[in-house]
């Protein structure tokens, strides 16, 4: 090996170590604001969640299942009509239950059963709601449940909400950098700092009649992000 080969070799590993750590010293001066964002997006809720109960008591089985089954199929049927899709519909959860009395000796005995089936149902017409209530109890429906309120497509109202909280950031970096003779040059990094949870509104249950004052209102889906901008300073820009 030659001395001016062994020169050039040194001289070219003393390169890369000044050119590295000039990359590392760019890197640990580079200039940057973080500031985080909340965004919110509202809409009015377009689907409805409704569970109705149809009950039958009494000590025969099998009469008191075929009574639940024919109040269920005509229930079902009279669904169908008013443009609620099968798919919309659950109507398989079928419960059976032991009833129990006490005797004139405080003595605890099985009086019969307890037949009851749950239906859930969608309904993607909200409006529908005072309709679909009325026929469900008139078809012998004994009981109905909570009613929900959900928007649809909540995902798609999430990501706006993401992007209306990633220009609140922006525009608070960008209002401290002006106020620190900086200017923001990009975007380094976003952080989401929310999750997209499904969001739902509850009224009581109903038991005779439905409620045409029980307006659902608006819902306020919500996002927060962090980021981080990189600035320099205004006077060094273009330089």
């Amino acid at each position: 090996m030659t001395k001016s080969y062994l020169k050039s070799s040194i001289l070219s590993v003393c390169l890369l170590v000044l050119t590295a750590g000039f990359h590392q010293v760019s890197q640990a001066t580079e200039q940057r604001i973080t500031a985080t964002g909340n965004g919110s997006v509202s809409a009015v809720p377009d689907l409805m969640r409704i569970t109705f109960w149809i009950e039958e008591r009494g000590n025969k089985l099998s009469s008191q299942k075929t009574v639940v089954d024919n109040t269920t199929e005509r229930l079902l049927n009279d669904l169908l009509k008013e443009d609620v899709a099968e798919k919309d519909i659950q109507s398989y959860q079928l419960q059976i239950h032991p009833q129990y009395e006490q005797d004139s000796d405080g003595k605890t005995k099985q009086s019969g059963f307890i037949v009851r089936r749950e239906i859930k149902v969608t309904l993607r017409n909200p409006e529908n709601y005072d309709n679909v209530i009325d026929l469900a109890l008139s078809r012998g429906v004994t009981r109905v449940g909570q009613i929900q309120f959900e928007i649809g497509d909540q995902q798609a109202l999430y990501q706006q909400a993401l992007i209306n909280a990633y220009k609140q950031a922006r525009q608070k970096a960008e209002q401290l950098a002006n106020t620190a003779g900086l200017d923001l040059t990009g975007t380094l990094s976003i952080t989401e700092r929310s999750i997209s949870r499904p969001f739902m509104m509850q009224m009581a249950e109903a038991s005779v009649r439905s409620d045409k004052v029980s307006l659902p209102g608006q819902q306020t889906i919500e996002a927060s992000v962090e980021a981080v901008f990189s600035v320099e300073n205004i006077q060094n820009k273009g330089n």
